[in-house]
Formats: C-alpha cells, structure tokens, sequence
C-alpha cells in the first residue's frame, strides 16, 4: 500500500465512523484499491461500496443516504 492509499483510506474510515458508525474493514470487502486508483473521493468510494458491495447490508444504504 502506497501512502497516498492509507491516508485516503483513513479518510474512508473517519467518514464512515462518523456517518454510520463502522469502518470499512466491520463491513463486507469492498473494491477500496479501485476505486482509489479510479480518482474516486472518499465520499464516492463509500456511495461505490454502498451500491457495488453492501447493497445486501439490511439498512446501511438508508443510514449512509440519511446522514451523508
């Protein structure tokens, strides 16, 4: 891991620690390397996984849709 991508995946984790209380590694594995290599924003990754990885996460899409 390069540190540009710990950094950016730090910035995953306290988005989501604040919007729905877990970070990404209490969830399903989502494509975090891609979508950090695609330019994606941290908030765009998570709206990524939320669709592409936790879509069967009973009621993290609405948590994360409420609050974000």
């Amino acid at each position: 891991m390069t540190d540009s991508f710990e950094i950016w995946l730090k910035q995953v984790d306290k988005i989501l620690s604040k919007q729905v209380g877990f970070a990404h590694d209490d969830l399903p594995d989502a494509m975090w390397a891609d979508y950090h290599e695609d330019g994606l924003s941290p908030i765009e990754a998570i709206d990524a996984a939320v669709d592409d990885a936790w879509y069967d996460v009973e009621g993290l899409e609405e948590l994360w849709r409420t609050n974000a």
